[in-house]
């Protein structure tokens, strides 16, 4: 049977790349993550090959050009994307490839592979969700309520793709997603209770982004 390529979406704050590493680190004869094409310098500690394949911008647009991505965007001055090779280690027997993308690259995914298995990422509640995107204290109020509105955008997306799982337990999280990747297509069983949960998630994030407004006035008034 012919294996797809799994690519995880959701919010900030949902737990995908988390559960992307883990997977791979539990399952390495399984899955292997995607590597990333981009145009930014390496961090310290980052190595070529392995965290992304740094190119330059000419490289960078020429692929664009001769249809290498499957996948790109420009994310603060500088270009991400995912090679089109990285879609096929997974056909037949080769371990599947994990991408973590955002819901954008998601679709332009869906295009170029239509087999793609694509899982969202759903946080358990609001009030956990909203503690780990807030409560990290290196963003200001402002960043945080732009973080949020991305988030909500991508929220009212998810009833778009084919499979849901909830990150309420980490572990748990990590072995459904193993079970959807490597097993039938998944139903729209799941479809109604995910609708509740997200406007669950959405009504949390904008009662946090009018209470950031309020903090973001007030500190200006200062």
């Amino acid at each position: 049977m012919r294996r797809r390529p799994l690519v995880l979406v959701g919010p900030s704050g949902a737990g995908k790349t988390t559960i992307a590493a883990r997977l791979v680190d539990q399952h390495p004869d399984r899955f292997a993550l995607s590597v990333s094409a981009t145009t930014r310098e390496p961090r310290t500690g980052e190595h070529p090959g392995r965290d992304y394949h740094f190119v330059s911008r000419g490289r960078f647009k020429a692929m664009i050009a001769n249809g290498e991505l499957a996948e790109w965007a420009k994310v603060h001055g500088e270009y991400y994307g995912t090679p089109a090779g990285n879609l096929e280690p997974g056909a037949y027997g080769g371990p599947i490839p994990v991408l973590d993308i955002d819901v954008q690259g998601a679709r332009q995914v869906m295009e170029h592979a239509p087999a793609v298995l694509v899982i969202f990422i759903i946080p358990p509640d609001s009030s956990r969700w909203l503690r780990r995107l807030v409560g990290r204290g290196t963003e200001s109020p402002r960043q945080i309520s732009r973080r949020l509105r991305t988030a909500l955008a991508e929220l009212r997306a998810a009833s778009s793709f084919g499979a849901f799982v909830v990150n309420e337990d980490l572990g748990q999280a990590v072995e459904q997603v193993a079970a959807l990747a490597c097993g039938p297509s998944p139903g729209r069983k799941q479809a109604a209770d995910m609708r509740r949960l997200c406007e669950g998630l959405e009504a949390g994030a904008r009662r946090e982004i009018a209470r950031l407004k309020g903090v973001a006035g007030a500190e200006s008034n200062e």
